[in-house]
This record gives C-alpha cells, structure tokens and sequence, in this order.
C-alpha cells in the first residue's frame, strides 16, 4: 500500500477552486460559452469543496463521472467503487481535512471537456504513527460535459509536492 495508507493518497484529488485561472492566462470574454463554462466548473470545485468540509460521501461520489478514473502516487490508477472506497476511507479519519484551490481552469472549444489544476493541502492520520499528517501537492482534474449539462470529473490527478513557502 502507499505511504500514509489509501485514504490519504486517494483524496488528493478531488482539489477544489476559490477563483478562475489566477496565473495570468487569458480569460474567456465574459458572457460566451468558454466563461460559462469555466464558471460552472468552478462552482462545481466550490460546492466540492464544501462536500469535502461537510464529510458527505453520496455529494462527494456524485462528482465523478461513471467512467472517472483517479490516480495518486505510489498507487495504480483506479475508478469505480475503489472511488467510492477511498472516498469512504478518508471521510471516516478523524484527523482528515482538506483544502484545495484551482490555479487554472481551461475549457475546449468544443465545450465538452475541460480542466482545472491547482493546489492542495490534505490532513490524515498516519497508519504507522497514528498521528495526524499533513501533505501537499498539486492536481490536474478533467472535466466532462454530462448530457444533463452538469460538468463531472472524468480524471483525477495529484501529486504530492513540498510544503509550499507561502501559506495556502
């Protein structure tokens, strides 16, 4: 199993936004279908968010889309149920909190995908010491364009990095 066990390594990706492409990148004209797009992706990550903070695990499962697919380190990619598994394992660690925020949203012009990355800090409790651990990283989350018009995670990435110097 990885270090720190599943259910810190699995939760890594489910980062979540505060506000749109802060890097610089140009931004969609206001009012066209990219700016929609990207606000309603980032309203998806802000409810995420608070799914996360509330330990909802039903709000936090309905994000991913049937097909999604999550991947951390030290753990071969895995979607399905194992979503739902490692979802359920984290939520259940008393020491588990997580905050994330998007550093970019892009949209494709075909309005059907997108994708946000960003940053994230998680807390969990270490399976050797049984102490609570805090880790970093950032992540890559792919959006998908439901039928229904909702925006799902269609792919979920993270990265553990170094503590970041600046305060999240």
């Amino acid at each position: 199993m990885a270090k720190g066990g599943i259910a810190a390594a699995l939760l890594a990706g489910g980062l979540l936004a505060s506000s749109c492409s802060g890097d610089g990148a140009p931004q969609p004209k206001a009012g066209t279908p990219a700016a929609n797009a990207v606000a309603a992706i980032a309203a998806e990550e802000d409810q995420w968010s608070r799914d996360y903070a509330a330990r909802d695990l039903e709000r936090l499962v309905a994000h991913y889309a049937p097909d999604a697919t999550m991947a951390v380190a030290d753990v071969p990619p895995f979607g399905g149920r194992w979503i739902r598994n490692a979802l359920e394992g984290a939520v259940g660690d008393r020491a588990f909190a997580m905050t994330f925020a998007h550093d970019r949203i892009e949209v494709a012009r075909s309005g059907d995908l997108g994708y946000s990355r960003g940053h994230y800090q998680l807390t969990h409790t270490d399976r050797q010491t049984g102490q609570p651990r805090t880790e970093y990283g950032t992540y890559l989350t792919v959006w998908q364009r439901q039928a229904d018009g909702r925006w799902k995670v269609l792919e979920d990435f993270s990265v553990q990095t170094p503590r970041p110097r600046l305060p999240m």
